[in-house]
């Protein structure tokens, strides 16, 4: 009998081990395999929490490595309800989560968001036995969430970030001292100066819209409306489409150019999957021709965002493919491009200008949702300074400059190290400047960014607002004549207050 029980406690022992964890709750034992090596690890368990709820079931336990804590990657951000994707060829993991897509690549310091924006890691993403792990300090940098250490518990605390107070909970607010810093205003004010060119709005559509929508109030002046119908689904090339023919028989009656917007769903593996196989790509060009014909478009405007460095090509070779077969079929062809910068080269600006008709330089989202620090949606030197980089790149006449038609609260945390942390929610322009008026913020105008700004305290909080109105619009317009560029293009319809079209008319037939 007493062999029995050796010989069992013996198979107890050796499955323990090949788990390589302790029976402990509290402590863990582990054999880390990663850089060519194992290594022995022994700790005190860390525990996750995302919104108050504990993660349980972790496919691999959090572990601090030279003093940083690295977390499952996978386990993480599918809490979070977002899509990750692994790229083997490159060793990268791609995170899909609401607007933001965020790049990690293994044993890289950085990672890439939206396709612009460089994310500075403590340290690399690595595999360790066989999971992608990650600096916890990448979730906040990344996407915005709260994330504290609790150290009476051992456990990781993460949270949503906390939206912006609704009007009724407003409370009296101060502003504090006021932004005095001046760069030199390059822009000539322009008298009486008013120049041909188009302009066009965006008009979101996050699902299939019925007949009452269709009717919507007209914009005097608007020469093309561009809906956001059509969207590259999944990697078969599949479309999905949101489009209306009640809504387009509405816009031909106000004399508008319909022009379909088509996505790539922001997504770099089913952009890869898509533009990489000349089959899918010619299944995506015959289906817009299709949708194009059902919905009597005039145009089709590709905005394709989020694209890996290593499909430049691809896209480029998808923009020549499709751009002469639309305009047989009598379509104009535009692109949607970011500002040009080192991180958006591989987007071939200047090649691409060359094939379409227009490229509409999205001059906003300096200060994107999720960034470290409160600032502009787009400051007019920001826009004026990208703008003319553009126009180093394609011919004038091509290209037409966006502005926004919102702007962001932001509210700023001051923690307990003395950090701040920063949240933000995009708000239409009416919307931005009701919320300072109704908490009683000075809105003073700031020479930095030529447009106004205020702020207010509120809950422990400061809210900063760089707002976008008739004054800084004219301002936007003022550059776009100056730099001779073919029109302006507005995202998105319906934020805009009632002066905004005034004012673009006033410069543009």
């Amino acid at each position: 009998m007493r062999k029995i029980l050796n010989v069992l406690s013996i198979i107890v022992f050796i499955f323990a081990l090949s788990f390589n964890v302790s029976a402990s709750d509290d402590w863990i034992n582990l054999k880390l395999n990663y850089d060519g090596k194992v290594h022995n690890y022994s700790a005190e368990r860390i525990h996750i929490t995302i919104d108050s709820k504990q993660i349980e079931n972790l496919k691999m336990e959090p572990i601090i490595i030279d003093g940083r804590t690295l977390v499952p990657l996978r386990d993480i951000f599918e809490e979070m309800d977002a899509q990750i994707f692994w790229n083997d060829k490159e060793k990268e993991v791609t995170i899909k989560k609401d607007d933001n897509t965020i790049v990690f690549k293994i044993d890289s310091n950085e990672a890439i968001k939206n396709s612009i924006d460089i994310i500075k890691l403590d340290v690399p993403a690595k595999i360790i036995n066989g999971y992608t792990m990650v600096p916890i300090r990448a979730i906040s940098d990344s996407i915005g969430y709260s994330v504290e250490w609790d150290n009476n518990i051992r456990t990781i605390v993460i949270e949503t970030p906390i939206e912006t107070q609704s009007e009724s909970q407003s409370v009296n607010g101060t502003i504090t001292e006021i932004i005095t810093e001046t760069t030199t205003d390059n822009i000539e004010p322009i008298a009486n100066q008013k120049q041909d060119g188009i302009k066009i709005v965006w008009d979101q559509t996050s699902k299939p819209i019925n007949d009452s929508d269709a009717k919507r109030k007209a914009i005097n002046g608007l020469d093309v409306l561009s809906p956001t119908w059509f969207e590259i689904k999944n990697s078969e090339g599949d479309i999905e489409d949101k489009g209306s023919i009640e809504y387009s028989k509405w816009a031909k009656e106000q004399g508008y150019q319909l022009w379909g917007l088509v996505s790539n769903s922001f997504d770099p593996v089913i952009t890869h999957n898509t533009l990489s196989n000349p089959q899918k790509r010619k299944k995506i060009i015959d289906t817009l021709v299709e949708y194009a014909k059902k919905y009597n478009l005039d145009g089709i405007n590709i905005d394709f965002e989020s694209i890996s460095k290593e499909d430049g090509d691809y896209y480029l070779q998808f923009i020549k493919e499709a751009t002469p077969i639309f305009k047989q079929n009598g379509l104009v062809v535009s692109v949607d491009m970011y500002v040009p910068t080192p991180w958006t080269a591989h987007y071939q600006m200047a090649e691409v200008g060359k094939i379409v008709d227009y490229v509409i330089i999205m001059a906003y989202d300096e200060h994107y949702s999720t960034s470290k620090e409160s600032g502009s949606v787009s400051s007019l030197p920001w826009a004026e300074k990208y703008m003319t980089e553009a126009t180093k790149l394609v011919n004038k006449d091509k290209l037409i400059m966006g502005v926004p038609f919102y702007t962001r609260v932001w509210t700023e945390t001051k923690n307990a190290d003395g950090s701040v942390s920063v949240v933000s929610k995009s708000l239409k322009m009416d919307e931005a400047r009701k919320l300072l008026e109704d908490n009683n913020a000075n809105i003073v105008w700031d020479e930095k960014t030529r447009q106004y700004y205020g702020e207010y305290f509120s809950d422990g909080t400061t809210k900063k607002i760089w707002l976008e109105d008739e004054k800084s619009m004219e301002e936007r317009m003022k550059v776009a004549i100056n730099l001779g560029v073919k029109g302006v293009a507005g995202w998105k319809r319906g934020h805009e207050n009632n002066a905004t079209w005034d004012i673009i008319n006033k410069y543009f037939n």
